[in-house]
């Protein structure tokens, strides 16, 4: 978020990153955010194959002839126990769907009790066959049908995402405090994310822009602070900022007011925290409109680790305007 030092003299992002940036030319766009995440899910899929096929059933019917009894309610079929290895493999694929998970339902802030049932399903399938316990009815008599009911998942929740609305905003960003203190220029960007893009502002970055102004530890800091809020406020006088003004050329900018809450996020973000806040609210827009592609403009090392995390890309200001 905010760094407590002042901006070098003509200098905009000077920070040096090692490895490559993630934003492609204009003329090659990214995949929207919706895409990126069906993309894991073939992966999650394709993993599953290997597990599967690394997998056996046996009958644990307790009405099979001979059992002596007459037994309700209890599952016909049971997995065989795991070597290690497919053992290890379950543990490696648990973790990739308990990662994707949140991030997928996120989508879905507001399903009809329909579309619950259908998310509910599928996602705890999808955990149910890699946890394996004891009396689960869904395992099916052989491999080949449970790869072919696992395909079914798959294909349910693929088809869920064609409930979302499209967005009139192919590219979003989203601007961290450390930009906006080096130049608070917001249509900077054009060469990096195209020139039809829709800047986002949350209140936490708002914060500290009025934090910074009145108590940045040097007299430099406070002026940046201060230069930026000028440009914040001017953007205000061009319209309704909550609705959207003209910034320049394609470029709009939204003043966003509502703060994220913890319900649905991934468990590590810690909303005290005010880089986390801004990861938070960025990961909730971007799964408002997963047809668009999201950026976030920051120098901020912390926070560019955690957009990666949650698989947002980010961008960092030119070093030459």
């Amino acid at each position: 978020m905010s760094r407590q030092t002042g901006p070098a003299a003509g200098t905009v992002g000077t920070t040096v990153r090692e490895t490559a940036s993630v934003t492609l030319p204009t003329s090659a766009p990214p995949a929207s955010y919706l895409d990126r995440l069906l993309a894991e899910l073939a992966a999650i899929h394709e993993q599953y194959h290997v597990v599967l096929d690394a997998s056996g059933v046996k009958n644990i019917d307790p009405n099979r002839r001979g059992s002596g009894g007459i037994f309700i309610g209890f599952p016909s079929w049971g997995w065989l126990k795991s070597e290690p290895g497919l053992e290890a493999a379950r543990m490696k694929l648990l973790g990739t769907v308990r990662d994707w998970t949140p991030r997928f339902r996120l989508l879905f802030a507001h399903p009809t009790p329909t579309v619950a049932e259908r998310l509910d399903d599928g996602l705890a399938h999808l955990e149910r066959w890699l946890t394996r316990e004891d009396g689960d009815q869904s395992v099916p008599p052989g491999i080949p049908q449970a790869h072919e009911l696992l395909a079914a998942t798959v294909q349910n929740l693929r088809t869920l995402v064609d409930l979302l609305p499209a967005d009139e905003h192919p590219v979003r960003l989203v601007v961290d405090t450390n930009v906006l203190i080096d130049n608070p220029d917001v249509a900077i960007y054009t060469n990096q994310i195209g020139i039809h893009y829709r800047v986002h502002l949350f209140p936490v970055v708002m914060g500290e822009i009025d934090d910074l102004k009145r108590s940045g530890r040097v007299q430099e800091l406070r002026d940046a602070a201060k230069r930026a809020d000028r440009y914040l406020k001017d953007l205000r006088r061009r319209g309704d900022v909550r609705a959207g003004v003209r910034v320049a050329g394609k470029v709009s900018a939204v003043f966003e007011y509502v703060e994220p809450k913890a319900d649905g996020l991934p468990s590590w973000l810690d909303l005290d925290v005010p880089d986390d806040r801004l990861v938070a609210a960025a990961l909730l827009l971007q799964s408002a409109y997963p047809s668009s592609t999201l950026y976030v403009a920051t120098n901020d090392l912390n926070t560019q680790n955690k957009l990666g995390a949650v698989g947002l890309p980010f961008v960092e200001p030119p070093t030459e305007q």
